[in-house]
């Protein structure tokens, strides 16, 4: 992506991130954050040679599993809120839209600040350069979010957390499978993440 892109793509997220996530305590520490010198998130890749391995990689991926969680809560609607009545707990859906916001947008958050260009002769490429070597893929990346924002919801750690799925289930320390039938949630983001890696992925596909 040139510079313009990169920008175009930093507004686009940033207009999600004030527009639907409400006053959250740590709100504006963590807008502040991603935006200074300190923090790569808008520029980064958001692998070494898997999705979005490109500079903006990993914002863009974070918007495209937005968009993909949001497709799929319009579309299980109404059997995420009775999943909420099976499970006997209250279903607020402008919490919950606001909680896949949170969750979808930073699911990757670990990946801030991970990888650094290397140069073979005339090609780059990118590298994992470990800064924080914190637990797992889900786990580094809740712990991250709550240096900034202080009132992370259960089901948005849960989904965070969750959201490699059976691929990463020693990432916790209960099953998948019982984090998605007590979250919805986290199901929704799982499947979105996984929607987004392997069909709105705009990378060449490694051979």
């Amino acid at each position: 992506m040139d510079s313009f892109e990169l920008d175009l793509q930093r507004d686009k997220f940033l207009k999600i991130f004030d527009n639907e996530i409400g006053e959250r305590e740590g709100k504006e520490a963590l807008r502040e954050w991603l935006l200074g010198e300190d923090c790569d998130f808008f520029i980064a890749p958001a692998s070494t040679k898997y999705h979005g391995n490109y500079e903006g990689g990993l914002c863009e991926h974070s918007i495209d599993v937005y968009e993909m969680a949001v497709r799929l809560e319009n579309l299980y609607r109404e059997d995420i809120r009775k999943q909420y009545l099976v499970l006997n707990r209250p279903y607020d859906r402008d919490q919950f839209m606001e909680s896949l916001t949170i969750a979808a947008l930073f699911h990757d958050l670990c990946k801030t600040n991970f990888y650094k260009t290397r140069t073979t002769g005339r090609n780059a490429s990118y590298v994992v350069d470990e800064q924080l070597p914190f637990g797992g893929h889900g786990s580094k990346s809740v712990y991250i979010l709550s240096k900034y924002l202080k009132d992370i919801k259960d089901e948005e750690a849960i989904a965070i957390n969750c959201h490699m799925g059976f691929s990463r289930a020693n990432d916790s320390t209960v099953s998948i499978g019982e984090s998605f039938r007590y979250s919805p949630l986290a199901w929704i983001v799982h499947v979105a993440d996984e929607a987004a890696t392997f069909m709105l992925d705009r990378g060449s596909p490694e051979t």
